[in-house]
């Protein structure tokens, strides 16, 4: 297959520039933090939480009305690392303390402090959440949560709405990431049971700004961002926020790349005091080197020593992703208690790879790579969702209703899946990395689907007892339609399944809370690849104890412990991989910590730590097996201190994994089990603000594995994909804003 090229992804840059340096400026502020926070000022205007007047805003999910500046709204920015608000947990503007759910926030502020380049750098934050190898290696995001894999395919959501990438998501757009944990149909429809990862992004805000970043680091990274917001008209009627990203560098693997352009325009216009649309675009587009995506291999003793800068793959293997997102959203407030809201999304991308798939290493180091990739992967997603959303009493009960249905209608054709070709003998030690004939006579298998739902909930939200007491109790139906070809066969498994979820919270103190809640989940269509056959769908039920404490005024930490319940797992037969067979039920129980806030005005800090225990609990083939690549123990820390009014910042950081099972019995039964060790690893910070003619500076410096560790953070279930993790990762940054 020929390679595609793309114009130079450099070129919009000088246009991007001019438009955002033509704009009219912000003023001067005093330091960059507090111009940091003028940036992220939010608007609003009445809103009712519970049945009272809160907070001078409406706020319906992420979108804002119009009214005062820097009052914390659901989805809006976060100043520093503490979030006091959310609506991915209920769907509604609701504070976390309030919340009979874990629901934790990784903040922007957090996001540049640390520098993040991916998810991955972001969500290693939260407790339970783990990067996971997908079914084509790393070339799109991949996480566990709670101890089960997120679908591959959509691992993330954009303001509640799921969207599909096989490229790992740009960070540069987003004002936070908010992870629901636990089974999360009740309100977004058919989704893995482990929890859902919400990318919130930046929207439009009243008052002008501009920040510019160029980093340098590692591996000749040459990365550019912009955002930058205003309005058009003097009332802040018509507002428009642009984020720009550009990145080029070379990979720490031996003659690899990767290259990206991101951008994401978007417009909002308060069409009066109680109607506001929002209007915008995301596009990204990706061109990364192979051996990026699926690290390294293994023996029968596990993961071989070899050198990280090793390319176990051929020099011009690559995988490229196109995708274009257009989005419009709107709300109507009735009233002060009553309003409603649509967001309708709407993505194309397209994607083509030529990579190899790789055995596993013999005693003395020797493999075969064979061809694997795809023609012309092409997949389109139209989704809706519509809420109607009520505050009243009756009689001492403060409710929030919520009314509403989704639509997800999803196109996906491969163009093509290609394996095989004649096998490349290489060596761990010396491979072969030159160009090879094998990818000349490869196999091609025709793979589509299309895969639609539709669902409707209701969702009453109850306070009482002077505000102390919550209650929450949801309901959903779901309907599902799927149909699969593969290789000439096709399969067509329709599910509809009704789910509920309860929920009680009470604060002892206005600093200190309890809860309790259950919550169902209704999961993928099973069937045979080979046969055709068709099983029940996948399902799941939760139940959820926890605490959440203001230790101090700016100070949170949320204590959690939960059983998680997945039946009707499925696996290949052991005996014939062609067929697909039920293998049982898995249980995962845990306990989760999650703090965030500031211990001083001058000292943040976020920390995290998980047990998880999951394991097959009702199998005839696999009873008491642990999954794979899920640590028992995980752990993060980071702290930020700010030296007064000198400027000068510093940040510090370590995040821990235990021990992890590589291969699962029913994949590679000889392996069963070899593990992959733990691994601790060290991040550094210093960062110096300062101002320069009419904008704020900021120079900072990042070390991420500072050293310089190898490890191996998860499997494919076998030791011939094995993740292998970046070495020592530098970056030094520049951020302008003005």
């Amino acid at each position: 297959m020929p390679r595609l090229h793309y114009p130079p992804r450099f070129a919009l840059l000088p246009l991007c520039l001019a438009v955002a340096f033509a704009t009219p400026s912000s003023s001067l502020a005093q330091d960059f933090a507090a111009n940091s926070q003028d940036e992220h000022a939010e608007d609003g205007s009445n809103r009712v939480s519970h049945g009272r007047a809160e907070a001078d805003s409406l706020v319906l999910d992420t979108m804002v009305v119009t009214g005062v500046a820097n009052a914390e709204v659901a989805g809006g920015p976060v100043q520093g690392y503490r979030a006091k608000r959310s609506a991915t947990g209920t769907r509604t503007d609701t504070e976390l303390m309030q919340t009979p759910v874990s629901v934790q926030v990784v903040s922007r502020e957090l996001m540049d402090d640390q520098q993040v380049l991916s998810l991955d750098d972001a969500l290693k934050n939260v407790s339970g959440v783990y990067v996971m190898q997908g079914p084509d290696g790393n070339t799109m995001d991949a996480f566990n949560i709670r101890g089960f894999q997120l679908d591959a395919y959509g691992a993330t959501y954009l303001d509640g709405v799921k969207d599909f990438s096989r490229a790992p998501k740009e960070t540069a757009g987003l004002e936070r990431v908010e992870v629901l944990k636990g089974p999360a149909a009740i309100m977004y429809g058919r989704i893995e049971p482990g929890g859902m990862i919400n990318r919130v992004s930046k929207q439009p805000q009243s008052g002008q700004f501009t920040r510019l970043q160029q980093q340098v680091g590692s591996n000749n990274l040459l990365r550019t961002t912009l955002d930058t917001n205003g309005a058009f008209t003097h009332d802040q009627s018509w507002l428009y926020r642009v984020n720009l990203a550009v990145e080029k560098a070379d990979g720490y693997k031996d003659h690899t790349d990767n290259e990206r352009l991101y951008l994401a325009p978007q417009l909002s216009w308060q069409v009066s005091d109680r109607i506001n649309v929002r209007a915008g675009l995301e596009y990204q587009t990706n061109e990364r080197s192979w051996a990026l995506t699926y690290g390294t291999i293994g023996d029968a003793n596990g993961p071989v020593d070899v050198s990280t800068s090793t390319n176990l793959h051929g020099k011009d293997e690559y995988y490229e992703d196109d995708s274009l997102t257009w989005h419009l959203s709107w709300q109507h407030a009735f009233n002060d208690h009553w309003r409603i809201q649509q967001r309708l999304t709407y993505v194309d991308r397209n994607s083509k790879a030529e990579g190899s798939s790789l055995s596993a290493a013999d005693a003395d180091g020797n493999y075969t790579r064979t061809y694997w990739g795809w023609e012309d992967e092409q997949a389109t997603i139209a989704s809706t969702n519509i809420d109607l959303i009520g505050e009243f009493t009756t009689g001492l009960v403060a409710h929030t209703l919520l009314l509403g249905a989704d639509y997800f209608d999803e196109e996906y054709d491969s163009g093509g899946w290609a394996s095989g070709g004649t096998p490349q003998a290489s060596n761990v030690h010396s491979p072969n990395n030159r160009d090879t004939p094998y990818d000349q006579d490869y196999n091609v298998s025709d793979y589509w689907y299309e895969n639609r739902n539709l669902g409707v909930y209701a969702q009453n939200q109850m306070a009482l007892l002077d505000d102390r007491l919550h209650l929450l109790i949801g309901a959903r139906y779901d309907s599902a339609d799927y149909t699969y070809h593969f290789g000439g066969r096709e399969f067509n498994p329709k599910d509809s399944k009704l789910t509920w979820r309860g929920g009680v919270l009470y604060q002892l103190h206005p600093a200190i809370a309890v809860y309790a809640s259950y919550v169902e989940g209704f999961g993928s269509s099973n069937f045979s690849w080979g046969s055709g056959e068709t099983f029940d769908p996948q399902t799941s039920h939760q139940y959820e104890v926890g605490a959440k404490l203001q230790l101090t005024p700016e100070l949170n930490l949320t204590v959690a412990a939960f059983e998680l319940v997945k039946d009707n797992l499925t696996m290949a037969d052991p005996n014939d991989i062609t067929r697909t067979i039920l293998a049982g039920e898995a249980t995962s129980k845990g306990l989760e910590l999650d703090l965030a806030g500031q211990l001083t005005p001058n000292w943040k800090m976020v920390a995290a730590y998980a047990y998880t225990d999951v394991r097959y609990t009702r199998s005839d083939r696999f009873q008491g097996e642990r999954l794979h690549s899920i640590p028992r123990h995980g752990a993060s820390l980071w702290n930020t201190y700010t030296f007064g009014a000198s400027g000068w910042e510093v940040g510090a950081g370590v995040t821990y994994r235990s021990e992890r099972l590589g291969v699962q019995r029913g994949a590679q039964p000889a392996l069963y089990p070899y593990t992959m060790d733990a691994y601790t690893l060290v991040d550094m910070m210093v960062a110096y603000s300062f101002p320069l003619r009419d904008m704020t500076a900021k120079a900072q410096l990042n070390v991420n594995n500072l050293t310089d560790k190898v490890y191996y953070p998860a499997t494919y279930g076998r030791n011939s994909r094995i993740a292998q993790g970046e070495p020592r990762r530098v970056v030094a940054s520049l951020n302008l804003a003005f």
